[in-house]
């Protein structure tokens, strides 16, 4: 079992923006990131390997790098998939796109996570570890405001006891994706 650490805001709580798209779309969509994963040598589709066909109704994309026009084109200047791109990109995350059983309809909306994919996912014992090294309940489920994640993360005792347990490197993680947190007083850190 594993602990996923990653930013939240308030826009999170809210329903975001969503698209219907078709599975002409889908696949030129795909055909898409994977042209310009290979001109800008970055992975922009995750998962896309062969054994992960079957996930082809099931994935992530970075979009963030990518032209907001060129998107656009691929699903014929749709209005929900602009909203929902421009709303990524906005944000610095990824699109999720995945099959609605219940529609039968291919969806998209902006994903949890980040475009840079620096969530945090640790084994169930490490997460703890990290959470009580930063002073934390080491619950399987939680939040706290991003300040309060930065004064933890300056305390020299809490790099201390890092370094002796042995997980400074998921501290220095932690702090990569701290840095991602926006400025405004709803970013916190959540960890499921």
């Amino acid at each position: 079992m594993s602990i996923t650490f990653r930013i939240a805001t308030a826009a999170d709580d809210q329903p975001g923006p969503r698209a219907t798209i078709n599975a002409r779309q889908l696949a030129a969509f795909r055909t898409f990131l994977r042209e310009e994963s290979a001109r800008c040598r970055a992975v922009l589709l995750d998962p896309d390997a062969p054994e992960d066909e079957y996930l082809s109704y099931h994935f992530e994309a970075r979009v963030c790098p990518l032209a907001l026009a060129a998107i656009a084109r691929i699903f014929d200047f749709d209005a929900n998939v602009i909203s929902v791109v421009e709303e990524a990109q906005f944000r610095c995350r990824r699109v999720s796109v995945w099959r609605d059983e219940g529609a039968a309809t291919i969806a998209m909306r902006v994903a949890l996570t980040s475009d840079r994919g620096l969530e945090l996912d640790l084994a169930s014992g490490n997460a703890a570890v990290l959470l009580e090294s930063l002073g934390l309940a080491p619950d399987s489920i939680g939040e706290i405001p991003i300040d309060a994640v930065r004064v933890r993360l300056a305390n020299p005792a809490v790099r201390r006891r890092a370094e002796e347990e042995g997980i400074t490197p998921y501290l220095d993680r932690l702090d990569q994706l701290i840095g991602l947190a926006d400025a405004d007083d709803t970013s916190r850190l959540e960890w499921a």
